[in-house]
């Protein structure tokens, strides 16, 4: 394994579980249990984390304020995060969210309202997010990694409910689902 693979395998700790609290933030926001906005923050978190990873910045491992983690992805390269500053407000958002995780008396610190009208905003940051991961992966990898094989893997659509969950009412991933199924599919089938 070379230095890169390396790096995007230590990455990739972080990556698997953002899935899968994605997928969860999905299924309970569509079904109005606002503690999908709990797991909306963790997995926006994780993909930060990844992210910073891959692009060798340091990062206090304990850190879950990710309007701080927003500002290393910048910090790094301002152009390839430029849409991180369109969505300081939600991630903003996002952390006070998180706040009522641990919650240490000060009401302050935490969202003063939930709605499911915040999957949107979910969606769109961590796909934006989960996209810069994958222009780090080599070809032959992008297109068959968690999310996408969770898309259209036909166990997946088998046996589980989590494609369902995944594209239901997604308007973030709405015009990309072809192109990602039809690269999937290209792999699938050669091997």
């Amino acid at each position: 394994m070379n230095s890169q693979e390396k790096i995007v395998s230590e990455a990739n700790k972080y990556v698997m579980p953002a899935v899968e609290d994605y997928l969860a933030t999905r299924c309970l926001l569509l079904n109005n249990i606002f503690v999908g906005l709990t797991l909306a923050h963790e997995g926006v978190e994780k993909l930060m984390k990844a992210l910073l990873i891959i692009e060798d910045v340091k990062f206090p491992k304990n850190c879950h304020e990710l309007s701080k983690l927003a500002k290393l992805l910048l910090n790094k390269n301002s152009i390839k995060y430029e849409f991180l500053n369109n969505n300081f407000k939600f991630i903003d958002r996002l952390d006070k969210h998180y706040a009522w995780r641990y919650y240490d008396g000060d009401a302050n610190k935490r969202s003063k309202s939930k709605s499911s009208s915040e999957l949107h905003p979910t969606d769109t940051l961590w796909i934006l997010l989960y996209e810069c991961y994958m222009d780090f992966l080599p070809n032959e990898h992008k297109f068959r990694t968690y999310l996408i094989s969770y898309l259209f893997a036909p166990m997946m659509q088998e046996y589980t409910s989590w494609p369902h969950w995944l594209l239901t009412d997604n308007r973030a991933i709405k015009y990309r689902v072809v192109n990602w199924k039809e690269e999937f599919t290209k792999w699938y089938t050669s091997k």
